[in-house]
């Protein structure tokens, strides 16, 4: 629907009023968009409270011309992906777009993975700790072919456990109940614990990894093992697309207020088309037959939004990426809690 520049209704069409369950009278052209507000207010499609009141707030944000964008159930139980978009001529376009059908199927995936995933664990537990024992020679000698499936057997498994382990935390995070310790670290010592970690599974790819940091120590209140789990995703995925024979770049800046670590490699450089994706649940982009659970990078964004920073990325393809994670030096008073 398109409003003139004195908020009267000028254009729609008819899925409009369909969505919404709108009655066609108060659709017309000229026609004041009030009616339409506080008809949408009075069915409480606004929330809680005094309808007049609501569609007078509403009718301001409409008249101010500032655009928006935003999703809202319905009463109904319909869910509407809203936008408002101001034109120069003053007309005012709202656009609306079913996602019900999306968003069910996304709640179900989400859960239909939960469950499968608390389902996993306890097998995989049980199947790895049986083939450490048979590693450990608890089951009697074993043949070198042996001796091999059962390695390979056990890395496939410990793999698939890392993924259970990494949906349930995911998890966690979006239900505010994964458990932070903040406390005053080293950071320095962090980021090199970091890179003593990673340098193993780095050099198996023929790739090194160098630090370089100020001279003076920096402080800053995190949680240690949860940031170490950031730089674990970064590390190894640095490493794992950086071609052989060059060198990954952890590099540690101290601003005013915060401090930046850079992760900075010479590998393939990341698509337009999956930057916009590249925070988000399962997202992969195989290269060169290298993919994961894309599961790494969308861990990594909560536990470094849990500490009131930021992650983001710089990348060119076929020259290299640098990953950034900016964090405050302390966080707020109430962030101290041990559960978020």
């Amino acid at each position: 629907m398109v409003l003139d520049a004195e908020d009267r209704v000028w254009l729609w069409n008819g899925v409009f009023p369909e969505m919404l369950e709108l009655p066609l009278e108060l659709l017309s052209e000229g026609a004041p968009v009030m009616p339409l507000i506080r008809a949408l207010a009075d069915r409480g499609e606004y929330g809680p409270g005094d309808p007049a009141a609501l569609a007078d707030a509403i009718a301001a944000n409409i008249h101010s011309r500032q655009p928006a964008r935003g999703e809202r159930e319905m009463v109904n139980g319909r869910v509407v992906e809203v936008a408002w978009i101001p034109f120069e001529d003053g007309a005012f376009l709202f656009r609306l777009r079913d996602v019900t059908a999306e968003r069910s199927a996304a709640r179900f995936k989400d859960e239909l993975v939960t469950t499968v995933s608390h389902e996993l664990r306890t097998p995989l537990t049980a199947i790895v700790g049986a083939l450490g024992l048979l590693q450990g020679g608890l089951g009697g000698p074993i043949e070198p072919r042996g001796e091999h499936l059962i390695d390979v057997a056990g890395k496939n498994a410990d793999r698939l456990a890392r993924i259970v382990n990494d949906l349930l935390e995911i998890d966690k995070l979006e239900a505010g109940m994964f458990e932070f310790r903040f406390e005053p670290i080293d950071v320095i010592a962090m980021l090199r614990d970091s890179i003593e970690q990673n340098q193993i599974y780095a050099q198996s790819r023929g790739v090194e990894i160098d630090l370089e940091v100020p001279e003076a120590p920096i402080t800053a209140e995190v949680d240690r093992d949860r940031m170490l789990q950031v730089m674990d995703n970064l590390l190894s995925n640095a490493a794992k697309f950086s071609p052989e024979g060059s060198r990954v770049r952890v590099r540690l800046r101290p601003g005013a207020e915060g401090l930046r670590i850079s992760v900075i490699d010479r590998g393939p450089g990341i698509s337009e088309e999956f930057r916009q994706r590249l925070f988000s649940r399962f997202a992969q982009e195989s290269r060169d037959g290298h993919a994961g659970a894309g599961l790494g990078l969308a861990i990594s964004k909560g536990i470094v939004k849990r500490h009131g920073g930021r992650i983001h990325v710089n990348t060119r393809e076929g020259v290299g990426t640098i990953f950034h994670v900016d964090l405050p030096f302390d966080q707020a008073p109430a962030d101290k809690l041990l559960l978020t």
